[in-house]
C-alpha cells in the first residue's frame, strides 16, 4: 500500500498537494474549528446553546442553498480562477467573524464560514481530484483528505493557545490574513502548467457547459440516490452535532476544555487510519459497496460516548469519529464520479453537498435543543444509533438498486 502512495505522489505531486492544501484550508468552516470559538461566542453574544445552534442551522442552510448555484461553476471556468475566488471569500469570512457582536453578525459569520470553508473549499479539492483521477480515485482522495486530518490534529490546540494569547477576535483576524497571504501564491504555484487538471470538462470534451440544475436532475431523479441518502447524511448530522457541542458534552462528563482540545489529536489519528483503509477498499470493491459499512466506527464511538464518562472515553470517541470521517470522506468523494460520471461532477456534487450541509446544520440545532431541556447524553446517543440502524438497512438495499431515473419506471 505504501508503494502505491509513493508512486502516485511521484507522478502527481502537484495535484495531490493542491487537493490536500485545499482540504486543510477549508478548516475555518469545519465544525472542529468553529467549536473552539463556541464558548467565546456564547459569552460575547449572551446566546444559549439552542439559540447558537439555531443560528448555526440558519447560516448553514443559507450557505447550502447557494452551493448548487456557486458550485457548478467549477465545471465551467478554469480551476485556478475558481480556487482563487473561494480563497478570497474564505479570508473575508474569517475577518468578518472577528467583528461579531450579536446574533445578526454571528449568523452572517456562520453563513460565510460554512459556504466558503466547509462548502466551496472542500468542493474545490474533492471535485478537482475526483474528476482527474480514474482507477486511482480512492487513493488520490485519501491523500487529499490528509490535509484535513493534519488540520484536525494541530489546529484545535493551536486555536485555544491563540485565543488565550490574543483573544478570539484577533485570532480570527490573523487566520483570515493567513488564508489570503498563504493560499493564493501556493495555489498559483501548484496549478501552473497543469491545464489538463485545471481546465473545465466542457473545454476538454467540447460539449455544452453544465447548468446549475443538471446536478439536481441527474441525482434526484434516480432511485439509487433516495436509498443512499440516509447513510450519506448520517455522518454530517451526528458527528457535526456532537463535535459542535463537545464542550457542553465534556462539561457534563467532567472533561476540561484542554482535555477536549487534546482529544482532537486522536480524532486526527483516526482520520488518517480511516483514509488509508478507505483508499484500499474504494479502489478494489467500489464506493457503492464501501458506503454500507463506512459509518460503523462512528456507531461504535457514539455508543461509547453514551456509556462511558472517563477521560479515556473522550479519546476513544474522537478516534472512532476520525476513522468514520476518513472512511466517509473518501467514499462519498468517489461515489458521485463512480455512479454518475465526471462530466457534470461539479454540478452533481454541489447539489449532493447541499443536502449534506443541510443535515450537518440540523444536527447542532437538534442537539442544542436536547441539551437545553436537559436530555441525557446517553438518550441522545441511543436516538442517533436508531437513525443509524435505519440508514444502514436502506444502504444495503441501495447496492442492488440500479442507477436509473424513477421516470423510466412509469413513476
Amino acid at each position: 500500500m505504501l508503494g502505491d502512495y509513493l508512486e502516485l505522489f511521484r507522478n502527481e505531486r502537484q495535484t495531490l498537494m493542491f487537493g490536500a492544501l485545499s482540504t486543510f484550508m477549508s478548516s475555518p468552516g469545519q465544525t472542529f474549528f468553529i467549536a473552539g470559538f463556541i464558548g467565546s461566542f456564547i459569552v460575547s453574544t449572551g446566546l444559549t446553546a439552542s439559540e447558537l445552534g439555531s443560528l448555526y442551522l440558519a447560516g448553514a442552510l443559507g450557505s447550502a442553498c447557494l452551493l448548487p448555484v456557486l458550485g457548478h461553476w467549477i465545471d465551467r471556468i478554469d480551476l485556478r480562477y475558481y480556487a482563487t475566488l473561494v480563497a478570497i471569500g474564505l479570508s473575508f469570512s474569517c475577518l468578518w467573524s472577528s467583528i461579531v457582536v450579536g446574533p445578526i453578525t454571528l449568523f452572517v459569520a456562520f453563513f460565510l464560514l460554512r459556504l466558503f470553508g466547509q462548502g466551496l473549499m472542500t468542493h474545490v479539492a474533492v471535485t478537482s481530484v475526483s474528476r482527474y483521477f480514474g482507477s486511482r480515485r480512492g487513493l488520490a482522495l485519501s491523500v487529499t483528505g490528509m490535509g484535513l486530518a493534519f488540520a484536525a490534529a494541530v489546529l484545535p490546540s493551536l486555536i485555544i493557545f491563540m485565543i488565550n494569547q490574543l483573544g478570539w477576535r484577533w485570532t480570527y483576524a490573523v487566520i483570515g490574513g493567513f488564508v489570503l497571504c498563504f493560499s493564493l501564491p501556493v495555489f498559483a504555484r501548484l496549478l501552473i502548467s497543469r491545464p489538463e487538471f485545471t481546465r473545465p470538462p466542457s473545454e476538454q470534451t467540447g460539449r455544452p457547459t453544465p447548468r446549475a440544475l443538471d446536478g439536481l436532475i441527474a441525482v434526484a431523479s434516480t432511485r439509487y440516490f433516495w436509498f443512499a441518502l440516509p447513510i450519506l447524511t448520517f455522518m454530517p448530522f451526528s458527528s457535526t452535532a456532537l463535535v459542535f457541542h463537545i464542550e457542553a458534552i465534556g462539561l457534563a462528563k467532567g472533561w476540561s476544555r484542554e482535555l477536549v482540545a487534546s482529544a482532537f489529536g486522536a480524532y486526527a489519528l483516526g482520520h488518517v487510519i480511516g483514509l488509508l483503509m478507505s483508499s484500499y477498499v474504494v479502489d478494489r470493491l467500489t464506493a457503492r459497496i464501501m458506503m454500507v459499512g463506512m459509518n460503523i466506527p462512528l456507531f461504535v464511538g457514539i455508543a461509547m460516548l453514551g456509556l462511558l464518562s472517563s477521560a479515556t472515553a473522550a479519546f476513544l470517541f474522537m478516534v472512532c469519529v476520525g476513522i468514520g470521517l476518513g472512511l466517509v470522506q473518501t467514499t462519498v468523494g468517489a461515489i458521485w464520479a463512480e455512479v454518475y460520471g465526471t462530466e457534470r461532477l461539479g454540478s452533481i456534487r454541489s447539489f449532493a453537498t447541499m443536502l449534506m450541509v443541510v443535515s450537518s446544520a440540523a444536527g447542532p440545532a437538534a442537539l442544542g435543543l436536547g441539551l437545553d431541556i436537559d436530555m441525557k447524553i446517553i438518550d441522545i446517543c441511543w436516538a442517533l444509533l436508531l437513525f443509524a440502524g435505519i440508514a444502514t438497512a436502506m444502504a444495503f438495499v441501495s447496492i442492488s438498486t440500479p442507477v436509473t431515473s424513477v421516470t423510466e419506471h412509469g413513476n
